[in-house]
C-alpha cells in the first residue's frame, strides 16, 4: 500500500479527530477530575487523621490529670466527628475505662461494643472484646462473655481468653471446668501469674504443672 502524502495525513488526522475527538476531550477531562477528586480526598484524609491525632493528645494529657470531665468531652468529639479514625476507638477505650472504675458497667460495655464496631486495627477490636467479656461477666451476663471468648483469638492471648473463660465459669459454679480453664491460662501464661494462680487454687484440686 503506498505512503499517504502529507496532504492525505493531515486530512486523515482531521477525520480522526471529528469523529474522536469529543471523546478523547471527555476521557481526558474524567481523568483529570479523577485525578483532583482523589487528590482532595487523600488531602481530607490527612488532615482528619491529623486533627483527630491533637484530639487524642488533649485526652492523653487529661487521662495523666485524672480529669474525667475532660476525657469525656475529648472522646465524645472523637467518636462523632473522627469515627473512622483508629484515635476514636482507642477513646472508645479510655472511655470504657473510667466508667469500669466508676462502676458504671452498662456505660463502659457500650463503649467498648462501639470501639469493636468502629475500630480500623485488629489489634484494638481484639483488646476491646477481651475487656468487654470482662465486663460482661461483671455483669453477670456469664453466657454473653462465653460466647465472646469462644471466637477465634491469635495465639499469643491464648492465657488471657482462658482465664476470662475460667472466670466465667467460676461464676456459673461450673468449677471443674472453671479449673482446666485456669490450668490452661497457666500454662500458656508469659507474664507474672500469681493473680491468676491466686484464682486457680482458690478452686482447690492439683493444678496443672
Amino acid at each position: 500500500m503506498a505512503a499517504y502524502s502529507d496532504d492525505e495525513q493531515v486530512e486523515a488526522l482531521k477525520r480522526w479527530w471529528d469523529e474522536n475527538g469529543r471523546s478523547v476531550l471527555v476521557g481526558v477531562l474524567i481523568g483529570l477530575v479523577a485525578l483532583l477528586g482523589w487528590r482532595g480526598w487523600v488531602n481530607y484524609q490527612e488532615n482528619k487523621s491529623a486533627a483527630a491525632s491533637t484530639h487524642y493528645a488533649k485526652l492523653q494529657t487529661a487521662v495523666e490529670r485524672n480529669d474525667t470531665k475532660a476525657i469525656k468531652a475529648v472522646a465524645r468529639v472523637l467518636e462523632e466527628s473522627f469515627a473512622s479514625t483508629p484515635y476514636a476507638a482507642l477513646a472508645a477505650l479510655q472511655l470504657a475505662r473510667l466508667y469500669a472504675e466508676a462502676n458504671d458497667l452498662k456505660a463502659s460495655e457500650a463503649q467498648l461494643r462501639w470501639a469493636i464496631e468502629h475500630s480500623p486495627q485488629e489489634s484494638v477490636e481484639i483488646l476491646a472484646k477481651l475487656r468487654l467479656a470482662r465486663v460482661l461477666t461483671a455483669e453477670g451476663k456469664l453466657d454473653a462473655a462465653l460466647s465472646i471468648v469462644a471466637e477465634p483469638f491469635p495465639p499469643a492471648y491464648t492465657s488471657l481468653v482462658e482465664e476470662i473463660r475460667g472466670d466465667a465459669l467460676a461464676a456459673m459454679g461450673k468449677i471443674k471446668q472453671a479449673r482446666q480453664a485456669y490450668d490452661r491460662a497457666l500454662l500458656t501464661a508469659t507474664g507474672d501469674t500469681e493473680y491468676l494462680r491466686l484464682k486457680r487454687n482458690n478452686l482447690g484440686g492439683t493444678p496443672a504443672s
